[in-house]
């Protein structure tokens, strides 16, 4: 027994830390999975940013080129004979070189731009420096290609000729180059990386990568096999490489310089990111699990010292329940159980006492509620059954004015009467059929029908709980037009209960509306009654006990029914 209840105490402490931890590690894979999702963003802006400045520096230089390829005096050096003497050449030439000088020193690169007159041999160059200028020319003109030399650094270079150079054993006229040593490229991306990049590359399948100037090429080394640029096609789904190695785990960014066909790289080294909030989840788990130790040992004590005290506690409590009032607590223990038992034993003492009066009060309290619920209903046609009367004696109509008159005279009597609060159904359906004559009267357009069983007319129902029903169609039923209105009433009794229906033609109440109502009838409270069908349900709901009482719902005219239940006591 005691194992039992200790293993509940430990499992109902971890069913309350479950949601906790479980709330946790939700919320935890969250914030992993936005500040993953942030660090793409930011990594992949950079990336971008970077590659759109190598782009920017490559589309440059070659509009450096086109406009040398379309100058006017680069073109005519190619051919002497138009220049007429040498003056004019040595000015030409001039002109050419320091264009050529002028755009070389406007970038950021120091690159080589150079124009090379095949035929005479020439060559204007931007720098004439030693082995600035490439061993060889490229077979044919193309863009931007990637070149190495035995003993100098490698180099990209593209060239444009007039006429174009298509295949390696045409000769051109001139030709325009362009050369931009790697040196250059190094030298920006260890820029990019002190501005923010981790360890920025230019990496193209099948050649060496160039490197930034510090870059940790052990680890980029790791990482070229599962380099992939076709992944990143499709811009619409772009999503980041990862990548396990030996030092970790690593988010891989690529995005490729369009002018070169080459791919910026740059990673994220995602576990020393995620370090913060890995330790935070661990020192959380530790603590959750120091805890529930904690837990377990505490209660384990509040086994030892309350759990004794307590069920005897409960089991007095469970002879309360069953009605053994003179059931006292014996032998209080030390500490706060002790004041405990005390109260226990005053509140029997106290129950025992009170138990006969509260049930003399609840007899008056039904009393009361009964006079009280009957005092709320009230005739609302006084005054049109006695314009009516008058009417009839001023047009000479005296037994309609008569007829009226008794009707509304035998009305009055039936419900001014408080010396009963029941009444036989039979003398309910007298007051109904007075009701009814006086409205055909007033207004001859509608006719009712009665059908109940002999043996429903003797029973007793609470007084005035017909004629609400009746008067709720008058007032509510036909207001609106209709061709003819028709009131049917019927009665009877199946399997000990007793049932009378109130229906009408009337336009009916929406199926919302409908069930709205009833619940307004059903929930409200004794001294909230403002309608008289709430009147009549809590009247039959208080003397026929639960099961009973007033139900509404569509009739099979397409009007209101109006049922009220209750269950008959066996003779």
């Amino acid at each position: 027994m005691r194992s039992s209840i200790f293993t509940n105490m430990v499992i109902a402490l971890l069913l309350l830390l479950t949601p906790i931890i479980m709330l946790y590690a939700y919320s935890n894979r969250t914030s992993s999975r936005v500040l993953t999702e942030e660090i793409v963003k930011a990594k992949r802006t950079q990336v971008e940013t970077f590659v759109g400045q190598l782009g920017q520096m490559f589309a440059q230089f070659d509009s450096y080129q086109k406009m040398l390829y379309e100058s006017t005096e680069v073109r005519n050096l190619a051919y002497p004979d138009l220049l007429g003497d040498d003056l004019l050449h040595y000015r030409t030439l001039k002109t050419v070189s320091e264009e050529i000088n002028r755009l070389a020193g406007s970038g950021r690169w120091k690159g080589i731009i150079a124009v090379v007159y095949p035929k005479t041999g020439m060559i204007i160059k931007s720098n004439s420096s030693l082995n600035a200028m490439p061993p060889a020319l490229p077979d044919k003109d193309a863009f931007w290609s990637y070149q190495k030399r035995v003993n100098g650094e490698p180099y990209f270079i593209e060239t444009i000729s007039s006429p174009a150079k298509t295949a390696k054993a045409e000769e051109s006229d001139l030709t325009v180059i362009a050369k931009v040593d790697e040196g250059e490229i190094k030298s920006d991306l260890s820029d990019m990386k002190n501005k923010g990049l981790e360890d920025p590359f230019l990496y193209k399948p099948g050649f060496t990568p160039i490197y930034n100037y510090t870059a940790n090429k052990a680890l980029i080394e790791q990482m070229l096999p599962d380099l992939l640029p076709s992944e990143h096609s499709d811009e619409s789904s772009y999503k980041p490489l990862l990548m396990q190695t030996e030092n970790g785990a690593y988010q891989v960014h690529m995005e490729v310089v369009q002018p070169l066909g080459w791919y910026l790289v740059d990673y994220v080294p995602i576990d020393k990111i995620m370090a913060p909030i890995k330790r935070n989840q661990t020192t959380f788990y530790i603590i959750s699990g120091m805890m529930l130790f904690m837990a377990c040992i505490l209660g384990f004590i509040l086994y030892r010292s309350i759990r004794i005290p307590f069920r005897k506690l409960m089991q007095g409590m469970n002879f309360i329940e069953k009605g053994i009032y003179t059931s006292r607590m014996k032998d209080p223990p030390r500490g706060e159980f002790r004041y405990l038992y005390q109260r226990f034993n005053s509140m029997a003492t106290r129950i025992e006492e009170l138990i006969e009066d509260v049930l003399k009060e609840q007899i008056r309290t039904k009393e009361a509620n009964v006079k009280q619920l009957q005092s709320q209903i009230n005739p609302h046609f006084l005054y049109n059954t006695l314009a009516y009367i008058k009417s009839m004696v001023e047009l000479g109509e005296r037994e309609a004015a008569v007829s009226m008159t008794m009707n509304l005279s035998k009305y009055y009597r039936y419900t001014t009467k408080t010396s009963r609060s029941l009444a036989t159904l039979g003398e309910e359906l007298e007051l109904v059929v007075n009701y009814l004559d006086i409205h055909r009267m007033l207004t001859d357009d509608f006719e009712y029908e009665i059908d109940i069983e002999p043996a429903v007319l003797e029973m007793e129902i609470p007084r005035l709980t017909l004629q609400p029903l009746v008067e709720n169609v008058i007032l509510h039923a036909f207001r609106k037009p209709v061709q003819y209105g028709i009131v049917r009433i019927r009665g009877s009794v199946e399997a000990g209960i007793a049932r009378i229906v109130v229906e009408d033609n009337g336009p009916g109440i929406p199926p919302v509306q409908l069930e709205q109502m009833m619940s307004r009838i059903r929930n409200a409270a004794s001294g909230e009654i403002d309608s008289g069908l709430q009147n009549v349900h809590q009247r039959l709901v208080l003397l026929y006990g639960g099961g009973s009482g007033l139900m509404l719902r569509m009739s099979e005219w397409g009007g209101l029914s109006a049922e009220m239940s209750w269950f008959v006591q066996d003779e």
